[in-house]
């Protein structure tokens, strides 16, 4: 009996641990250009499927990627990355067949629970390997754009990491160092052991998340009427509850300003939690934001509820009514 491939989960704003191989463990990369080229791909990848690239590292039989999808998007992504540089690398190298060992391998990551330990993990693989004493002296890594001011290409996102530390862009660097600095001190656990039903990495409410996600999307795809119905409803009640809660008018949930106003934040969190519109379709309708935003808003307000519990209560009151 052979084994099926595994399930590819696709939900806008996962986040995933992708690892790719060379066939038969060979080299993927064999000079500094073959690096470049790659690196080349990934700004191509985040402009032509906005998805957000958190970490890297590339070794010379595979590579590493922590990745978020805002726009539901894994699969196309991952076959465009590998097939260019795959046909990159048999051309420049005059080669033919495969490059890569079978499929990417991917895990749906519990950010919350996990992005901070893993995006270590992987920036310490060159260490791990022998090939450097210190992550920094790798070329190939992302790990120098996470703890210095040199210059960081536009499409590499380091703020969702070192956001988990510090507010502050300076003091999050020195502590994300400090963070790496103790990793060199001793062994540190593998995360990926830690991986649930072969896929999910976090804890076991996340899994369960992933489940009904996993549900919710078979049977958007079974009933295609359906999905777009719920996509298009219950916006305005939302909006109504929260300028209710607030004590604005609904337009001032539209206004873009620094700081935003809580209302607004909390207006994107539930459009985005009770609604079935993508993230760029949310921040279309409110005003022209980007999905970044509308992803921060979320967090933020989860966040928030975690801690003030006032104010959960409060949105748990308004959840119910709308």
């Amino acid at each position: 009996m052979t084994m099926g491939r595994p399930l590819r989960i696709e939900y806008e704003g996962a986040f995933y641990h992708i690892t790719s191989r060379g066939n038969e463990k060979r080299t993927i990369f064999q000079n500094d250009q073959d690096y470049f080229q790659f690196i080349q791909l990934l700004e191509r990848i985040h402009k032509r499927y906005e998805v957000l690239i958190h970490t890297y590292v590339l070794m010379s039989n595979h590579y590493h990627l922590l990745l978020e999808t805002p726009s539901s998007n894994l699969i196309a992504t991952m076959h465009d990355l590998n097939a260019a540089y795959t046909n990159y690398f048999n051309r420049r190298h005059k080669r033919v067949g495969h490059l890569f060992q079978g499929r990417y391998h991917s895990l749906l990551v519990d950010r919350d629970a996990y992005l901070l330990e893993l995006s270590r993990y992987i920036h310490l693989n060159p260490v791990r390997a022998r090939i450097v004493d210190r992550p920094e002296e790798y070329r190939w890594s992302s790990y120098l754009n996470f703890i210095s001011s040199v210059a960081k290409p536009k499409w590499l996102c380091i703020s969702e990491v070192l956001g988990q530390l510090h507010g502050y862009l300076g003091r999050a660097r020195n502590k994300y160092r400090y963070y790496i600095e103790e990793g060199l001190k001793g062994t540190i656990k593998n995360p990926i052991k830690e991986v649930q039903s072969g896929l999910v990495l976090g804890a076991d409410s996340f899994l369960e998340q992933v489940k009904e996600q996993s549900q919710d999307i078979k049977k958007d795809t079974e009933i295609p009427v359906l999905r777009e119905l719920r996509r298009r409803t219950n916006i305005e009640p939302i909006l109504e509850k929260v300028a209710a809660f607030y004590n604005i008018p609904s337009e001032k949930l539209f206004q873009k300003r620094r700081p935003p106003h809580p209302g607004s934040q909390v207006a994107l969190y539930l459009v985005r939690k009770k609604t079935d519109l993508s993230l760029n379709e949310i921040g279309n309708y409110f005003g022209g934001r980007h999905y970044t935003a509308v992803s921060a808003a979320y967090r933020r307000v989860e966040k928030r509820r975690e801690r003030d519990e006032e104010f959960d209560q409060g949105l748990k009151g308004i959840e119910k009514e709308t």
